[in-house]
This record gives structure tokens, C-alpha cells and sequence, in this order.
């Protein structure tokens, strides 16, 4: 982390510690640092679940909200095509 934007910054939440992993990954490949934090309580059923946030230095949160973005909508978009295939 550079002197610039030194505090990390939560860009993501997810119920479980799979998905944010997932996540993790995408922004490692795209040279973005990382870390999970909460993956100890996500999975425990209670009534206030943990979340799983993942954190970026604060240089790189606006280039990994970017990506993220970029990652859900096609997601979205794999969905919909699954969709329109079996329902056509």
C-alpha cells in the first residue's frame, strides 16, 4: 500500500466466503492487492449473518468497484441469455 490512499477500503460484500473469493481472484488477475474479512462468521446462522467484505487499498477502490461492476453485469447478462435459451 502506497502513501497515497494508505487505508483499505471495503468494494464488496458477500454472504460467503466462496463468492467474495471469487471476487479476490478477478481483482488479483487485474493486479489489484486484496483481503477477506469476516469469512470466520458468514457461515454461522444467527440473526445478524456476517458478511464477508473485501478490501483494496484505498488507491486502487475506484479500479476494483469498476471491475466488480463490470463482473456482475456479465454475470447478469450469462443469466439472461441462460434464460432466453430455455425458454425459446
Amino acid at each position: 500500500m502506497t502513501n497515497d490512499h494508505p487505508d483499505p477500503v471495503v468494494v464488496a460484500r458477500y454472504p460467503t466466503e466462496f463468492e467474495a473469493s471469487l471476487t479476490r481472484n478477478m481483482l488479483s488477475e487485474a493486479g489489484i492487492p486484496s483481503e477477506l474479512v469476516g469469512g470466520m462468521t458468514a457461515g454461522f446462522r444467527a440473526e445478524t449473518p456476517g458478511m464477508v467484505e473485501v478490501l483494496v487499498p484505498g488507491q486502487y477502490a475506484e479500479e476494483a468497484k469498476l471491475l466488480i461492476e463490470e463482473q456482475e453485469e456479465g454475470e447478469s447478462d450469462v443469466a439472461d441469455d441462460e434464460r432466453d435459451e430455455n425458454h425459446g
